[in-house]
C-alpha cells in the first residue's frame, strides 16, 4: 500500500479499515512537512515500510505497484499550470504506446474521448502496462476548438479534427526513445515552410506561440508538435532537427539555424554572457543523458546564432517578414 498526502490521504493498494487509515495518517503526517511534496510511505505486509520522496520516486512506486515497469511509463513533472489544466475531472484515460513506453491521454467530452481513443489505436500492443498510467496528454473541445495539452502547456490547437488527431499521434510517437546518434532537448521547435530551416525556443513559450499559430503560419513558420526537439548530426556536423514521426510530405530532417532564448536579466557584454546562455541551452537535454551526448550538444550549439528577447519580441521577429531569419 502507498499512503500519500496529509489530512485525507490517498491510499493505493490493499484496502484498509477506516481506523487503520486514521492511525497511519497520524503516524506519518509529519513526514509531508519534513520531506516536502510529493512524498509517500510505502507499507508492506509484516509491518515493513519505506519512505519515498520526490515526483520521480513517488510516481515510480505507483507504476511498480500497478504491475508495470518503472521507466516504461511516460511521467511528466507537474507544474503549477498542469495542476490547473488537469485539476478538473476527465471522462476517460486511454493508454497509447510509443516504443514500449505507455503514454496516458486523458479526455474531456464525448468527442474528445473518441479522439483520444483513435490516437491510441494502432500503437503497438504490449503487456507492459496493466494498471496506473499518469495523464501525460489531455485533449478537449471547448466550443469550436480542439485543444491538446501536454502537462500544463498548450501543445496544439486546431479547428480540424483530422489535424488534432495527426498532432496527437505525432506527440505520442515523439515519446519513443531517441536513436543512438540522437539527443532529445526539452524545448520547442519552429520549422520554416519550404525553407528547410528550424529554430529552437524555450518550452515554456509553447502555449504563447501555439495561440498565435495563425500569425506564424502567415509568416511561413510551422510549430513542431513533437514533445522534444530531437537532434542528430548532419553531414557537416551541424545539428539537424529529426522528424521521425513526420506526416506525409515533410522532410525527415531540418537544419537548425538558431535559438530563440530569453534575454538575461543582467546582460553584460563579453564572451561569458554567451557561454552562460549556451549552458542553459545545453541544459535542455532530456535526462538521462550520457556525458558524451552532453559534449555533442555543446558542439552543436556552440556556433548557433542566439536571438535574445521576450516571447513577444520573438513573435515580432518571426512575423515581420517571411525571410526575416
Amino acid at each position: 500500500m502507498l499512503l500519500l498526502g496529509e489530512g485525507s490521504p490517498l491510499t493505493w493498494g490493499a484496502a484498509l479499515e477506516p481506523a487503520q487509515v486514521e492511525e497511519l495518517t497520524a503516524t506519518y503526517a509529519h513526514l509531508g512537512r519534513l520531506m516536502g511534496t510529493p512524498s509517500a510511505v510505502r507499507l508492506s505486509p509484516g509491518g515493513g515500510h519505506r519512505v519515498v520522496r520526490g515526483f520521480e520516486a513517488v510516481t515510480a512506486a505507483l507504476v511498480e505497484l500497478s504491475g508495470s515497469e518503472p521507466g516504461r511509463v511516460v511521467c511528466e513533472v507537474p507544474t503549477s499550470c498542469s495542476a490547473g489544466v488537469n485539476g478538473a475531472p476527465v471522462d476517460a484515460l486511454v493508454i497509447a504506446r510509443a516504443g514500449g513506453r505507455a503514454v496516458g491521454i486523458a479526455a474531456r467530452g464525448e468527442r474528445a474521448v473518441r479522439m483520444a481513443t483513435l490516437a491510441a489505436e494502432g500503437t503497438p500492443a504490449t503487456n507492459t502496462v496493466r494498471g496506473y498510467a499518469p495523464v501525460t496528454l489531455l485533449v478537449e473541445r471547448p466550443r469550436n476548438l480542439w485543444l491538446v495539452f501536454r502537462g500544463g502547456e498548450l501543445a496544439a490547437r486546431s479547428r480540424s479534427a483530422n489535424e488534432t488527431l495527426d498532432a496527437l499521434r505525432r506527440i505520442v510517437a515523439g515519446f519513443e526513445p531517441p536513436g543512438a546518434r540522437q539527443v532529445g532537448l526539452m524545448c520547442g521547435a519552429l520549422v520554416q515552410s519550404g525553407g528547410g530551416r528550424a529554430l529552437l525556443f524555450p518550452r515554456n513559450w509553447m502555449s504563447y506561440l501555439v495561440e498565435r499559430n495563425s500569425s506564424l503560419a502567415r509568416a511561413g513558420w510551422r510549430l513542431s508538435p513533437d514533445p522534444f526537439a530531437c537532434l542528430e548530426p548532419g553531414p557537416d556536423g551541424a545539428p539537424l532537427l529529426s522528424h521521425p514521426s513526420r506526416t506525409a510530405g515533410l522532410a525527415p530532417h531540418t537544419r537548425v539555424v538558431g535559438v530563440l532564448t530569453p534575454r538575461p536579466t543582467a546582460l553584460t557584454p563579453g564572451p561569458s554572457t554567451r557561454a552562460r546562455l549556451l549552458t542553459q541551452i545545453v541544459n535542455w537535454a532530456v535526462r538521462p543523458v550520457s556525458p558524451d551526448h552532453i559534449r555533442t550538444v555543446c558542439a552543436w550549439v556552440a556556433d548557433l546564432p542566439l536571438h535574445l528577447g521576450t516571447q513577444e519580441e520573438a513573435l515580432a521577429f518571426l512575423t515581420r517578414a517571411p525571410d526575416a531569419v
